[in-house]
């Protein structure tokens, strides 16, 4: 029974054989699994670029909530700088409230003529 296999022949142009290769045994099983996966990577990049092209409608369609979304961070951190600047106020006039209170609390209220 012949063994399994294939001959590479290798042939110059003027017709001289340059090489052969005998491709049997475990040479064949590994040239076969080189084979199944460049075919399994071939079909996978075709499955990648085509869904790639599916989906190229939805591409501008994130690109444009992308671009909402900047506009709106940018809007909340407008929003967030105003807010620390007011509560900075209100700590300053809560100061000057407590400054006043104490020069208020160290002058004396004369009495009323008028109560006696």
């Amino acid at each position: 029974m012949p063994e399994k296999g294939f001959t590479a022949t290798f042939i110059s142009n003027t017709g001289k054989t340059l090489y052969q290769f005998n491709v049997s045994g475990w040479k064949l099983y590994l040239a076969r699994l080189f084979m199944a996966l460049l075919v399994l990577l071939v079909s996978a990049s075709v499955i990648i670029v085509a869904y790639g092209l599916i989906n190229v409608g939805e591409t501008g369609k994130l690109r444009s909530e992308m671009l909402q979304l900047q506009d709106s961070l940018a809007t909340r951190r407008n929003i967030e700088a105003r807010v620390e600047s007011l509560e900075l106020e209100i700590q300053q006039l809560h100061e000057y409230r407590q400054r006043l209170e104490n020069i208020a609390a160290g002058i004396p209220i004369p009495e009323d003529s008028l109560e006696q």
